[in-house]
């Protein structure tokens, strides 16, 4: 009895971490249009940073801004460094006192396209880097653990490959069970 209780248990908590994701697959080989612009949140250069006037830095919770910048930097639409961009975004609003950012701040702030979706599908995706757009892609740590931002770099035999602010190297998106929550493009 105790190990059903266990099974049910963890079964409700998996339904729970997976509630209102995707999960995605690549239909066909896309390589990145650009070099890919690495950029870690925990980089000495910018870690201890504060996201506006709130408590997180980048170290803790800077993965979207280095994902912005690095989507931006592949656009060809900056030279910035994450350090330069979060500085911009702190001067002009662009975050709330929790250190969210305020997409329609963000829009003002540089004159970014920003286009937000609830979530979307490979096909979907896999438009998006044939057009030169990287879709920046809410996942779960390893699959199940906190939110967390990547950045889909390409794709290749059936899996989506992402630059991870928490990590060196481009990942397949795999490592965080091909489930996507939501999506934001900026460029």
């Amino acid at each position: 009895m105790c190990v059903l209780a266990l099974v049910l248990a963890s079964a409700a908590f998996l339904a729970l971490r997976f509630r209102g994701s995707v999960t995605v697959h690549a239909g066909e080989d896309i390589g990145p249009g650009a070099e890919i612009a690495f950029f870690r949140q925990d980089d000495e250069r910018w870690a201890q940073e504060r996201l506006g006037d709130s408590a997180y830095t980048m170290k803790s919770s800077g993965c979207l801004v280095c994902c912005i910048t690095s989507a931006l930097v592949m656009g060809q639409k900056t030279q910035e460094t994450p350090y330069e961009i979060n500085r911009r975004f702190s001067q002009e609003g662009v975050y709330d006192s929790q250190g969210n950012i305020v997409w329609d701040r963000l829009r003002k702030s540089g004159g970014y396209e920003v286009e937000i979706f609830g979530t979307a599908d490979g096909k979907f995706l896999s438009e998006c880097l044939r057009k030169g757009k990287y879709p920046i892609v809410r996942v779960r740590v390893n699959g199940i653990g906190n939110f967390h931002y990547v950045l889909i770099t390409g794709a290749r035999g059936g899996a989506f490959y992402c630059m991870d602010p928490m990590k060196d190297g481009e990942r397949s998106l795999a490592e965080y069970g091909n489930r996507i929550y939501a999506v934001r493009i900026v460029s």
